[in-house]
């Protein structure tokens, strides 16, 4: 099958959820004191009502549920952030929502998804296994289920990211994103390379956790056997062929990162930048520091940070982990 997105269909998406979620800002190099490329810009999505982009995908779809669907409720699975997303728009719009989890997700996370009103029910130890039960649960009560990464909807909502990013730096010419299922760089990879096929995209997974690189070097979706990250909404065992088509076509490199690196970013945005983020969010700065991602080339490069949905005490639980080990 040819998977592929429209950018007609994304601008759609664009005025849809405009009145929905936030033009999130950029943060500039003569704010930060750092030695990494002066022209490096940050795209602070974390900053989003619920944390994440995911908010985008979330309001695309729920906007277009039919009557009988909004009625019934909405069911949704994540590591977090997909969930937190549906349980605000499911909020916003008088939605009934029901989120799974794995049993590994954080208590903080679930809380916050019972705080917009949604329930929380725990499956699986690994987010791949939450999201089939899920869409079996959805199957049987007859409710929409809306999948993090692979529903089309959804790539269209992370294409308008993209399409914010070109309005944000017209001059952009590289963009670093973090890859779990691939529903973040595929929707924004397709709605920037449509407009500018010249930017440069680089995706950044966990060494734990490379299952789009081992696919996109076996041309087919591989599912990894084990899980090794601290990042667990990077932690899907595999991505979606939907993901892994859209990926091949438009993204030029995916680089891995270490869970060490990741910390380390993690530390460098809260005592330079004043942002609390998780490790998702922090992987591109950690391909960056590290070296695995090389944009001194660029003139006008731009990191993704794509979610903030950690709570302090375990943010500075890594921090001094981290601390422990290096001694």
């Amino acid at each position: 099958m040819k998977y592929d997105l429209t950018l007609s269909d994304i601008e759609q998406a664009r005025s849809r959820v405009r009145s929905y979620i936030r033009h999130t800002p950029l943060l500039s190099r003569p704010l930060l004191h750092t030695d990494l490329p002066s022209q490096l810009q940050l795209k602070l999505e974390n900053l989003q009502v619920s944390g994440s982009f995911k908010a985008r995908g979330a309001f695309n779809n729920l906007l277009q549920a039919t009557p009988t669907q909004c009625e019934r409720g909405v069911v949704a699975a994540s590591g977090g952030n997909h969930g937190l997303a549906i349980a605000y728009a499911a909020a916003t719009l008088n939605i009934p929502a029901t989120v799974y989890l794995p049993t590994t997700a954080s208590a903080d996370r679930a809380d916050r998804i019972v705080a917009w009103g949604a329930q929380v029910q725990r499956y699986g130890e690994n987010p791949s296994d939450t999201l089939r039960y899920a869409q079996e649960r959805a199957e049987q009560e007859q409710r929409l289920y809306v999948h993090p990464f692979d529903a089309e909807r959804s790539l269209h909502g992370t294409g308008t990211l993209g399409l914010e990013l070109l309005d944000n730096v017209p001059e952009l010419d590289c963009v670093l994103i973090a890859i779990g299922g691939g529903g973040l760089i595929s929707g924004m990879s397709a709605a920037i390379k449509q407009r500018r096929p010249d930017v440069h995209i680089i995706g950044v997974e966990p060494v734990g956790a490379a299952k789009m690189l081992a696919s996109l070097r076996a041309g087919t979706v591989v599912e990894l056997s084990q899980i090794t990250t601290i990042a667990d909404t990077l932690a899907p065992r595999a991505v979606s062929e939907r993901t892994l088509a859209l990926t091949t076509r438009y993204v030029d490199d995916v680089v891995l990162v270490e869970d060490s690196a990741m910390v380390e970013a993690m530390r460098w945005l809260w005592t330079e930048c004043n942002q609390l983020v998780e490790p998702s969010g922090a992987a591109v700065i950690a391909a960056i520091q590290s070296g695995a991602a090389r944009i001194d080339q660029y003139r006008h490069p731009v990191a993704v940070i794509c979610g903030g949905n950690a709570a302090a005490e375990s943010v500075f639980s890594l921090y001094q982990q981290h601390i422990q080990r290096e001694i």
